[in-house]
């Protein structure tokens, strides 16, 4: 089941959901690297676990962290926070970070915010794989 904010205010999800059904994550080893690949809400109740994902891989060896935001269906603040948190960590480690997404649920807060710029961003999996930069 997924929970929406507007079904708590009005009573209804019981005591709300853990992050494990608002957000799915599952890794695919690269080599040099992985890809994260994520699904679901990213949100204040749910941005601790790719938060953990994040940091593990770019503490690890890898290189190269792609970040395949495609099916995610919201994208708030705090995603945003987990975003910009793990472009902080990526530089200060001199690890490369890639976005993979298209249309308006990542694209519109990413831009509204400016931080479309910061980020290297690709519409398919492919095309972050194929970059050889």
């Amino acid at each position: 089941m997924t929970w929406h904010a507007d079904r708590h205010a009005r009573g209804e999800g019981g005591d709300g959901p853990d992050a494990g059904e608002l957000i799915q994550l599952s890794v695919r080893p690269l080599p040099g690297g992985a890809v994260v690949h994520v699904r679901g809400e990213i949100d204040m109740l749910s941005a601790a676990p790719l938060r953990q994902e994040c940091a593990g891989r770019l503490d690890g060896a890898e290189a190269l962290l792609v970040l395949d935001l495609s099916e995610v269906t919201f994208l708030g603040s705090s995603g945003l926070s987990v975003l910009a948190e793990t472009a902080e960590l990526a530089k200060a480690r001199n690890k490369r970070l890639r976005l993979v997404y298209q249309g308006p649920v990542v694209g519109n807060p990413l831009s509204v915010t400016g931080m479309d710029t910061e980020f290297d961003s690709y519409e398919t999996l492919d095309r972050a794989l194929a970059d050889q930069s």
